[in-house]
């Protein structure tokens, strides 16, 4: 390791504004971005059908018990966390003609597409059986996302090392994830009605997932094909695996990325799971669904959009800090303004566009804890770090509508049909109160983030070592 390590290490990043990155290589080509932000509408067209309706199928179309239903999200969860693992280490090993990643989107995007389908394909049997057939395309489900999504997110340190490229790649990723979100919270209860003829037509999800699946797969396809890696040089097959997890553990900032990915994404399948049940429930809009739930996913848009300029003044830590913050005191309105719809709707959307900038800084600093890794350990790991982030998405998403699941099981939910009132009082508790809550923890979390000052001189630093090897 150079002797210039030491003057480099977590502690030395200061807490204002950010350098600009270093201009160390040509820009990518706008049909590259457009392909890369793609793989997140692909990855979104399906994973939130499940993370926004699954829950709801599961109790209100397949007839299992919420209980259950909690309890088999979060099992499935921890039973393939080591699977996160084994994949990330494979694409770090990888060496095809297509590259270190982009031969898992060639080879995973079909049998995601169709298992995603027998998801929502629960039969018409007991409830052993029905849990039992859940459980396992659940957990196969959850097994592919990981072959598709961690090679996908290790594709970004692979394109550009370039700070400000990759800010633009995670705006072009958060809105991909946005029109994905957008499409399916929009349309699938129009279309399952269309189809089936009410909420809870098992006809019309099945048909409603077909089409959703079959754009994603080739969605995924269009990422495969125009998405170039250039930076896979330094490889980790001599290294071993026991070196790359130690890096890994003694990562710091990969450690704040990941506990803060958690906590998102528990608030943001705590808010989408339960915006469905508040809508039929306690609004008694069916209607609002697709109203409601598209603005937490809009609103990635628009943070997408101001990503670059947004962070590239208030860096990291401050501009999480500062957009969290926003949105936890606009959520913090919303029980006062219940009955009047208009303006209950203008403060969420204001409250859903703050936390969505936060959102957008995940994809980008997960991609610069990358460099970090191979500056301070030696180690690049692009497929192992970017299986943390998986993991800490899909764990994050279960614990949040595991929580649902068993609030309103213990609240006396069985089905829509006349709830109690302990159960309607239980809705407005997790609409309301569990996101702010969470956003709290979140600026607890981003506080100790450092890497914002010293990443352009890290990758400075990384490029003279790579032309002095050459």
């Amino acid at each position: 390791m150079a002797s210039s390590t030491s003057a480099f290490s977590e502690g030395t990043a200061s807490a204002g504004s950010p350098s600009p990155s270093p201009a160390i290589e040509p820009p990518l080509r706008g049909h590259e971005r457009v392909a890369f932000g793609l793989g997140d509408v692909a990855s979104n067209l399906s994973w939130n059908m499940v993370s926004s309706f699954l829950l709801f199928y599961y109790t209100d179309v397949a007839g299992i018990a919420a209980a259950a239903a909690g309890t088999l999200i979060l099992a499935a969860r921890f039973i393939d966390a080591g699977a996160d693992v084994a994949i990330g280490v494979l694409v770090d090993r990888t060496r095809s003609r297509h590259g270190k990643a982009r031969p898992y989107l060639l080879w995973g995007a079909v049998p995601f597409g169709i298992v995603n389908v027998a998801t929502f394909t629960v039969p018409d049997a007991s409830h052993t059986v029905k849990v039992a057939y859940a459980c396992t395309t659940f957990l196969l489900l959850g097994l592919l996302f990981s072959a598709l999504n961690i090679p996908y997110g290790s594709l970004m340190p692979m394109m550009t090392r370039d700070q400000g490229e990759r800010a633009t790649l995670g705006g072009f990723r958060a809105m991909g994830s946005s029109v994905g979100t957008l499409v399916v919270t929009s349309l699938t209860t129009p279309l399952v009605v269309a189809i089936g003829g009410s909420e809870t037509s098992r006809t019309g999800y099945f048909w409603t997932t077909v089409l959703m699946s079959a754009v994603s797969v080739t969605l995924f396809l269009v990422t495969f094909r125009h998405c170039r890696e250039r930076h896979t040089d330094i490889g980790t097959r001599s290294i071993t695996l026991g070196r790359e997890l130690k890096a890994a553990v003694r990562n710091g900032p990969w450690r704040v990325a990941n506990a803060f990915a958690v906590v998102n994404f528990v608030r943001l399948s705590v808010m989408t799971t339960v915006t469905i049940y508040y809508c039929l429930q306690v609004l008694h809009r069916p209607w609002a669904i697709s109203l409601l739930l598209p603005l937490v996913s809009g609103s990635l848009i628009v943070g997408g959009l101001l990503t670059k300029p947004y962070y590239a003044r208030l860096g990291r830590r401050r501009g999480n800090v500062v957009a969290l913050a926003a949105s936890a005191a606009l959520f913090g309105l919303l029980p006062l303004l219940e009955h009047t719809l208009p303006v209950f709707v203008a403060v969420y959307c204001l409250a859903c566009l703050c936390s969505g900038v936060s959102m957008t800084s995940l994809y980008t600093a997960v991609a610069d804890t990358v460099d970090y890794n191979e500056w301070r350990f030696g180690v690049r790991s692009e497929g192992l770090l970017n299986a943390g982030f998986s993991l800490a998405t899909k764990v994050g998403t279960a614990i949040g509508g595991a929580f649902v699941a068993f609030a309103l099981a213990r609240a006396g939910y069985t089905d829509g049909h006349n709830p109690p009132d302990t159960a309607i009082s239980m809705i407005k508790v997790l609409y309301y109160g569990a996101p702010p809550v969470l956003m709290l923890v979140q600026i607890g979390v981003i506080a100790f983030w450092r890497l914002d000052a010293a990443h352009p001189r890290i990758v400075l630093e990384l490029a003279e070592r790579h032309r002095a090897r050459s």
